[in-house]
């Protein structure tokens, strides 16, 4: 199905507007989140993006699940998951559309590691705990390789909340 000229401008804006905020201010998993949150009018409002900003650098700057993912995946529960805590049958589908984001994610880029994308992407990890590491991260040439992955992943988390509200609006 080929895709409108609406939807691919506003996919164009969320991998935009997650590029400069990863290049601009850090945080790759508000970056995602954000550009998320102000594209797609989602839920959770500013306490959501607080919660998403200490998922950065692959959890708390430890390099592992990718925080871009963790900030996608964010928004996937806040479009997927239930509000009833006791209804189960929305846990299971809120939990099979993170795994498929996962998986999309983990086909795009091999992995969904941060140091695995950081060596692949830069050529080498970076201890993001330390200061002078995570200050060579940022001055790094190749630098802007890690705001394509935020805003790549970014695309791929709202082609899927698109795909899904589709969907369910023609149930």
């Amino acid at each position: 199905m080929p895709e409108s000229s609406l939807r691919r401008e506003i996919l164009d804006r969320i991998e935009n507007d997650a590029f400069d905020y990863e290049k601009d201010s850090h945080g790759c998993s508000r970056c995602v989140f954000k550009a998320l949150q102000d594209n797609l009018t989602l839920k959770g409002g500013p306490a959501a993006l607080k919660a998403s900003t200490p998922l950065a650098a692959g959890v708390a700057m430890q390099g592992e699940i990718c925080g871009a993912l963790l900030g996608g995946l964010l928004a996937i529960g806040i479009v997927t998951a239930s509000e009833d805590f006791e209804d189960t049958d929305a846990l299971t589908d809120s939990l099979a559309a993170g795994f498929r984001l996962v998986k999309k994610v983990e086909r795009e880029f091999g992995t969904t590691n941060c140091i695995e994308i950081q060596t692949k992407k830069l050529g080498r990890s970076y201890r993001l705990t330390d200061p002078k590491e995570y200050e060579k991260f940022i001055r790094a040439k190749d630098y802007a390789e890690c705001p394509k992955v935020v805003g790549k992943i970014a695309r791929i988390t709202a082609e899927f909340i698109l795909d899904y509200q589709s969907k369910k609006t023609k149930r």
